[in-house]
């Protein structure tokens, strides 16, 4: 490791450090300070250590990757259909939405490409886990029924999203049979690894079993997650998938076949938090300096904030029609319009895919930060600590089980 590599590193883990208590300060999510840190150090960090290849943004790709294999961990589908279907298929129908509002605003009224009126349409729930956590919510009934609407969302877009990056390199039959091709080969790969896995955890579960261990001294569970992890990854490139969709997949078919492992969960959840996650942020701020040309781009970065919060406005009465008060239903509404992640996801594939000059990936990642900093305030005003204004269950539903 050269020197200039490790003052870097030694630089991005002091903030990494520095970042979640600066927000804890400033009320914003500590991602926020992380990204727009990064882009204060683009303006002084050698070109050559903020590059694509460069061991930093190698590592803060390993913390996306992560970061999304832990989403992928939170969806048990069979719950899913037992209990939470209808808010999974609210937020598909919260995607056409807004992606229909957004198709009127960004790219009628703005005239802007098919890349920014799907980020228009963006939903996660990144930023709203952290919210809800704050607030004593995690684990409540409110807490899944915002989060299942939002990964409902979240799935289609992502789904979308890899449509509309094989799309831009083909044309329309060429498109077709590539995504059915691929498609299938995913379906398959899917199907292969779940039987494998479920047989091996069958014939030795001695092995398995340590996966759950707190103390086992040489980590098989930790191991063999980043095994499974990087495998589904590479699959992912094999087969020209976006490598988000790839560490999404890999945490599916964790969840399926161990089921929910909160002790490999807090374990992972915690080495990323720590570390690689922040290095994300940092490195996407770091790949972004700001430019004076984004300015030109101002008006489109609003038009965008507008659509990705006013369709979410319909969250609300939804949530009200679920037995919660105003209150508690428009902090369920403004806690999904802060699409941090998945907008520099998006960022990510539209510039690899060729979508997006540097110009528009710049306005693009400085529109997710503006969203993480506007709607979570917003959301924390609104949001009361549990047991303020707590809406019990009604006792014919079932309760969807914390993944915490």
């Amino acid at each position: 490791m050269t020197f200039s590599v490790s003052v870097l590193l030694a630089v991005l883990a002091v903030a990494a450090f520095a970042g979640p208590l600066i927000g804890e300060l400033l009320g914003v999510p500590g991602a926020v300070v992380e990204l727009v840190t990064g882009i204060g150090l683009a303006f002084v960090v050698p070109k050559d250590l903020t590059a694509s290849n460069g061991v930093a943004a190698t590592l803060g790709e390993m913390g996306f990757l992560i970061l999304m294999f832990l989403v992928g961990l939170e969806f048990d589908f069979r719950t899913i259909w037992r209990t939470a279907r209808a808010n999974v298929l609210f937020g598909a129908g919260l995607f056409a939405i807004s992606l229909v509002a957004s198709s009127l605003l960004i790219g009628h009224l703005a005239g802007a490409s098919t890349l920014w009126v799907l980020a228009g349409a963006a939903t996660s729930v990144g930023v709203t886990v952290p919210i809800l956590h704050v607030h004593g919510w995690m684990g409540q009934r409110f807490a899944n029924d915002v989060l299942m609407v939002g990964a409902g969302a979240e799935i289609v877009y992502l789904v979308v999203l890899n449509a509309l990056s094989v799309a831009s390199r083909h044309d329309s039959l060429a498109t077709t049979a590539l995504l059915g091709t691929r498609t299938v080969l995913l379906v398959g790969f899917t199907i292969a690894a779940l039987t494998l896995l479920s047989r091996a955890r069958r014939r030795v579960p001695r092995h398995f079993h340590r996966w759950f261990l707190r103390n086992d001294p040489i980590e098989v569970g930790l191991r063999g997650t980043f095994a499974l992890l990087f495998l589904v990854v590479a699959f992912a490139g094999l087969d020209h998938i976006p490598t988000v969709l790839g560490a999404l997949l890999a945490g599916i078919i964790f969840r399926a076949v161990m089921g929910n492992a909160k002790t490999i969960a807090s374990r992972l959840t915690s080495l990323a938090n720590s570390f690689f996650i922040p290095l994300f942020f940092l490195t996407v701020g770091l790949q972004t300096p700001l430019r004076s040309d984004v300015v030109g781009l101002v008006p489109i970065i609003a038009v965008v904030l507008v659509a990705i919060s006013v369709p979410r406005l319909a969250v609300a009465p939804y949530l009200r029609h679920r037995g919660y008060s105003w209150r508690l239903a428009f902090a369920g509404s403004t806690s999904l319009m802060a699409p941090l992640t998945i907008l520099i996801a998006t960022a990510e594939i539209g510039r690899s895919a060729g979508l997006l000059s540097s110009r528009n990936y710049g306005a693009l990642v400085v529109t997710a930060a503006l969203s993480a900093i506007i709607f979570p305030v917003i959301t924390k005003r609104l949001l009361p600590t549990r047991g303020e204004d707590a809406a019990p269950a009604p006792a014919s539903e079932e309760r969807v089980p914390s993944s915490e």
